[in-house]
This record gives structure tokens, sequence and C-alpha cells, in this order.
């Protein structure tokens, strides 16, 4: 299966960036020209405790951004899948437009040298850099509007390999549930929690097969999660299937000779005879 993470080797920088323009130009094929939007696109709202010059942080722009990429997608998708279904266009765009991926590609882009936190470089988590990434989508929806930004966040994202990505159409899910009732096993997804303020990761869900855990998931939504936790429980499964397709190690003289049965060969011991008793000629010979 091919996800979006999985093309990450493709980044093409070779140090962390020391200006925002570097960054957008590589990655996106801008220039800055606003330059004010960028730098309030990487300030976290941490900077704005203490502050009284009027600093502003990257939220307004994280909102925005999240509605330009989203239209991005959608528009994309609407003219890729001309045929598809409201469902399926949702499902599509999911792969793509979620917390994770976002995460994952501001990272690889080395955005997190650029945010400005009151914590130290190590301290800041994967979440604060997908947001910097959206709020940098809408810096540069403004500095350059719509069209421009989309066709830039377009050719970003199929650096990374969006193509794959919204043309995967494998369900673990389905495939689990296959594999289960075809080996009359019970397959059950399990809530072990559904807390509303958690976000992205509201949900958590165990796949269990036969009352043992397989497999973890966590989404947005119950539907999300648990094509998670059946990917984690496919793979597990598939492990195991090859854990135990595996031939012993050892060669067939290395076992022969570690054969104990009763009457196989190795595990006869020479007989002990008595000591011979010398001959009366012998005890002759000796005098």
């Amino acid at each position: 299966m091919i996800r979006l993470w999985q093309r990450f080797k493709r980044a093409t920088q070779s140090g962390p960036d020391t200006d925002i323009s570097a960054l957008v130009s590589r990655e996106f094929g801008l220039r800055v020209r606003q330059r004010k939007a960028y730098e309030e696109a990487l300030t976290h709202s941490s900077m704005l405790d203490g502050d009284t010059s009027g600093l502003k942080s990257n939220e307004r722009l994280e909102f925005l951004g999240d509605v330009v990429l989203d239209m991005t997608m959608a528009q994309y998708l609407y003219r890729q899948f001309p045929d598809a279904q409201e469902g399926e266009l949702t499902k599509r765009k999911s792969r793509v437009v979620n917390r994770k991926n976002l995460n994952l590609l501001g990272k690889n882009m080395g955005l997190h040298h650029l945010i400005r936190a009151k914590m130290r470089r190590d301290e800041i988590h994967d979440t604060m850099v997908g947001n910097a990434l959206e709020a940098l989508i809408g810096a540069m929806y403004l500095d350059h509007g719509f069209q421009k930004t989309q066709r830039a966040v377009l050719l970003m994202l199929k650096h990374y390999g969006v193509d794959e990505q919204v043309h995967e159409t494998q369900d673990f899910k389905s495939q689990l549930h296959h594999w289960a009732s075809k080996r009359k096993k019970a397959l059950l997804f399990q809530v072990i929690k559904d807390d509303e303020r958690a976000g992205d990761e509201r949900y958590v869900v165990e796949a269990m097969i036969n009352g043992k855990p397989y497999g973890q998931g966590v989404g947005r939504s119950k539907k999300e999660a648990e094509q998670e936790a059946a990917r984690r429980a496919w793979k597990t499964v598939y492990e195991r299937r090859q854990s135990n397709e595996t031939p012993q190690t050892g060669s067939t003289e290395q076992r022969k000779g570690s054969d104990t049965r009763p009457g196989s060969k190795t595990s006869r011991r020479p007989s002990r005879r008595p000591p011979r008793k010398p001959r009366s000629s012998d005890s002759k010979a000796s005098s």
C-alpha cells in the first residue's frame, strides 16, 4: 500500500532553511512578496504571552489555509473522478487532507526549523508543524490569490505522491473481515476511547480477533479509526503468517545429531565391557 509519507524520500532540501523564501520557492515554486503574512504564518500562539507589540499568531491563517487546501483537493478530485459520488470523493480526500499527512509534510519540508515559539526546538510537536503548513498556504493565498496558490499546492502534493494516494482503493477492514470469516475467527472492532475534546484523535479503536488485540487505530471519526486499526491488524496477521512459514534453522545432519528418540542410532551409547581378566600365561610372563 502506497502511503503519502513513504514518498518523503523525494525531498530535495540539503539542510534546514534559514529563511521562509527558500522553502516557499523550493516546495511551491512561488516568490515571497508580502513577507508579513509569511512571518505571521510561522508565529505560534505561545509568542503572544507578554507581547505588547501587537504580534499575531498563525491561527487565523491556519483557518484560511485549511479552506484553501480543502477547496484545492475537492476541485482536483471532482475533475479526476467524474463518475465518483460524494461519499467516495470525501474518502479519497481524507487520504491526503488529514492531520497525520500534514504534520509529516511540514516536517519533511523542514518547516519546524522556521516556526517561532516560546519553547525549545525539540519541544515543537508534530501538530504545530501541520498547523503552520496550513497557515503557510493561507499566507500564499493572500500573497498570490487562489489560482496561483492552488497550482502551487497541487505541484507540491504531486511531488509527494498525491496521485497514488487518491487512487488507492485497498480496504483493510473488508479484507480483514473476509480473512476472519474464511477461518471462522471472531472479529470485533472495540471503541476504547471516545473523547470529543481530542479533535483528530477523538476515537481510539482496537481490532480484536478471538478476543485478542491485533491492532489499534486513531481517527477523527469512528470509521477512520476502524480502518487504521484494520490496517495494523492485517499487518500483524501477515507477519505472523510469514513467521509460521519460515523453515526451521539447522541442517538435516544437525537435526539427526540431536535425535534422542528410543531406538534411534544416536540414542545408543557404546556398551562398556568389563576389563579382561589376565590369563595364566600372561601372569607367568610378567613374573
